[in-house]
């Protein structure tokens, strides 16, 4: 059950892409006609793009791709082509192969070459690539595209999510408007170096590959690599930005950082929409971590606390259990001092100096925990630093939809 999914309103349109789907009955043949599960993102013009990967080192033959065709061909991308239910990963000698033709497959219908396609998978690793059913309904994805498939294709990149994920924001600069629209998928497996979940996010703006790239991956760092639900980082990570660069007849911005405002924005909000949805989850829970000596230290502690299964636990049963949240900065690899330490939950302030307040009360943190939706507030102190992590709790749901995954 999602934690108060946000009502979102249509995904906008981006001038440049055309978006289509497809059912394939890719995890199973009984799915064909039931469920959308293929999804073509075509740009009409040569898109700039950025990417950002899984850093688990079994990762996809789609991903490697998908790097390598950045590497060389960034400036001139057309298209995205993903689909879920199968992961196509951990199956040997032919991962590379059927990768290979899924971007065939999808260079084929958005009438571009190989070398301007990215591929991404999502699904169950370790089972044959089912790539005839696949073929057999790109027609379908190349026959639906249109500027306003957004909204069909969140729902198409779906495994274990309860909701489909999107969002949008324009941006004024220079007297212009621009749009970015964004979908992504993720419930479990998620954890920060990328978090686990497929992103596809585009926009008019004008914007060089160069400029994109060091852009989104500040991005994400800020959003998908400050959420975390179970620990654990998948196989298939992919975030791709792409720019048509429509907005302004393509001549690129000379001042980006209000774009990257709302490029973070939006990518939080995604983030966000991904902890909320996680799998078994019943409480979203920010981690505010302020007064570090840098950033990364300040992500560290935050991500340290996240992913305790002590602490998701103890926010399960709403317990306060302080003690565990102190385990779990100590465990962060980051230098403290102790005697500057603060904890809150929301507004009931737990420690100070390192030490439980005098006027803190067992009941006041547990009635914070109780709560579907709280913060931590955690203050080390030591300089000006501070980051947002945003995580939920351990719950026995979480045992049975893993338990049941395959089948």
């Amino acid at each position: 059950m999602a934690v108060h999914p946000p009502e979102l309103s249509p995904p906008l349109p981006v001038p440049g892409f055309r978006v289509g789907t497809a059912s394939c009955g890719v995890k199973s043949p009984e799915l064909k006609g039931k469920r959308q599960d293929l999804s073509l993102i075509v740009a009409d013009v040569d898109a700039r793009a950025a990417g950002v990967f899984t850093q688990n080192r079994f990762r996809a033959a789609c991903v490697d791709l998908g790097e390598s065709a950045l590497h060389e061909h960034a400036g001139r991308m057309r298209c995205i082509i993903a689909n879920a239910g199968n992961a196509n990963a951990g199956v040997g000698e032919m991962e590379r192969s059927w990768a290979r033709q899924l971007v065939r497959l999808g260079a084929e219908a958005a009438g571009c070459e190989e070398e301007q396609t990215l591929s991404a998978s999502t699904g169950v690793i370790g089972e044959p690539f089912p790539i005839e059913r696949i073929r057999a309904g790109m027609h379908e994805a190349a026959e639906s595209l249109c500027p306003d498939g957004w909204e069909r294709a969140a729902h198409a990149i779906r495994t274990t999510d309860t909701f489909a994920k999107w969002a949008s924001a324009c941006v004024d600069i220079d007297g212009r408007r621009h749009t970015i629209t964004g979908i992504a998928k993720g419930s479990g497996m998620i954890h920060p170096n990328m978090a686990t979940m497929l992103a596809f996010v585009a926009t008019d703006a004008p914007l060089t590959e160069t400029q994109l790239q060091p852009m989104l991956r500040r991005a994400a760092n800020r959003s998908f690599n400050c959420i975390s639900v179970d620990g654990d980082t998948s196989t298939n990570d992919t975030l791709y930005l792409l720019s048509s660069g429509l907005g302004l007849g393509h001549a690129p911005l000379s001042d980006t950082a209000l774009f990257e405002q709302a490029l973070t924005g939006l990518c939080i909000e995604l983030a966000q929409q991904i902890v909320r949805d996680g799998e078994g989850v019943s409480k979203f829970v920010t981690i505010e971590v302020t007064g570090a000596s840098g950033e990364a230290d300040a992500r560290k502690i935050g991500r340290a606390v996240a992913v305790s299964p002590l602490v998701k636990t103890a926010f399960a049963g709403s317990d306060a259990n302080w003690g565990r949240i102190l385990m779990a900065i100590g465990n962060a690899g980051v230098n403290i001092d102790r005697e500057r330490l603060m904890l809150r939950a929301d507004d009931v302030l737990m420690l100070e100096g390192g030490n439980l307040h005098p006027d803190y009360r067992d009941a006041d943190g547990m009635a914070v925990f109780a709560r579907d939706e709280f913060t931590l507030h955690i203050d080390l102190g030591l300089g000006s630093a501070r980051a947002t992590v945003w995580t939920g709790d351990l719950t026995h749901d979480y045992i049975v939809i893993n338990a049941e995954y395959r089948t």
